[in-house]
């Protein structure tokens, strides 16, 4: 049945039956034999149409997103936001530009375009629909990368406000995260779906966060690995591994606790920093006992913030039981 479909499909293709074009498409999108017939990548740099009139241009790119050619649309309506800046149509020719790019697929297009007009419109209340469609290229971008999961959690970083880039010095990419969204427009129509965004957002750094931490405890970098388990930790329940993330904030640090009491290891440069302390000293054992005894206090006050806040999770149940299996020295 589905050669059947391709074959019928390739025949009226071949034939220049436009109309039916596109469902054609996405039937053979979803039975697997094309890519997403929507996708789009159009040029960055447009041609500009300078003789038809501004009626025209929104005519022309009403009629090309209706035949699903969005990079044709995208010329005319570039043609009207450069031509007739202070038209009738050109912010909602703007909304429609960007949006043609979303549409596309095209999510970086997208972000350059609502970038520089929010840029070109500061200090001006109605910029905020268009900061919509920028926050929605950033999940979709996202969400298209997954296959590459460092450019995939480079965009997460960014939509979240984690990025090293993200300063005031670059606000286009300080638009890009979905907090400065919610505290420019706190009373949005679209506040719960800004709030959803950033919530997928947070639950897929999450994960890749403690994966890293991980990696850093099998490396016994307890330092490096505590800090990354802070970041999940400063988010609290609304991440979903936060609970594990706790317990094994709990575990580590008993197993820290242990690893202090042998001199070797306080020749490591990161342990001294992390416990401040000079790296040059000599290791008493009285010292070591100590080190040891205020990082197992670390770990019960993280044990009784979690008795007491997540008294039913099977993770604080887990908890418990490490005060048993790490006893004092």
């Amino acid at each position: 049945m589905a050669k059947y479909i391709l074959i019928v499909a390739m025949f009226l293709m071949s034939q220049g039956v436009q109309a039916k074009t596109s469902t054609i498409q996405r039937i053979l999108f979803e039975l697997g034999f094309m890519e997403d017939p929507s996708v789009q990548i159009c040029p960055e740099n447009t041609r500009i149409d300078l003789q038809a009139s501004e009626e025209q241009l929104w005519r022309s790119a009403l009629r090309a997103q209706e035949g699903y050619d969005k990079c044709e649309a995208a010329v005319h309506l570039r043609s009207l936001i450069v031509s007739y800046p202070g038209g009738r149509y050109y912010k909602e020719a703007y909304r429609a530009y960007v949006q043609t790019f979303l549409e596309a697929q095209d999510f970086i297009m997208a972000m350059n375009e609502a970038n520089q007009y929010i840029d070109d419109n500061k200090g001006y209340n109605d910029s905020e629909y268009i900061h919509l469609l920028l926050l929605r290229a950033v999940h979709g971008e996202i969400k298209q990368t997954w296959r590459d999961k460092g450019r995939q959690m480079e965009f997460v970083s960014l939509s979240l406000g984690a990025a090293l880039t993200q300063t005031e010095d670059s606000p286009y990419l300080m638009n890009l995260q979905y907090r400065q969204f919610l505290d420019r427009y706190p009373s949005s129509t679209w506040k719960n779906e800004v709030l959803g965004m950033l919530n997928e957002s947070r639950q897929m750094y999450g994960k890749n966060v403690l994966s890293e931490a991980r990696l850093h405890i099998m490396k016994m970098d307890y330092p490096t690995a505590f800090q990354k388990y802070n970041v999940i930790l400063k988010w609290g329940p609304v991440v979903e591994i936060f609970e594990e993330a706790l317990y094994e904030m709990i575990q580590y640090h008993f197993q820290l606790s242990w690893i202090l009491t042998n001199k070797n290891l306080l020749s490591d440069f990161k342990l001294n920093q992390f416990l401040k302390r000079e790296f040059s000293a000599t290791s008493t054992l009285e010292e070591r006992q100590q080190l040891s005894t205020q990082t197992r206090q670390q770990a019960l006050s993280y044990l009784e913030q979690m008795k007491k806040n997540l008294p039913q999770s099977q993770w604080t149940a887990k908890a418990i039981k490490l005060v048993e299996a790490y006893p004092i020295l």
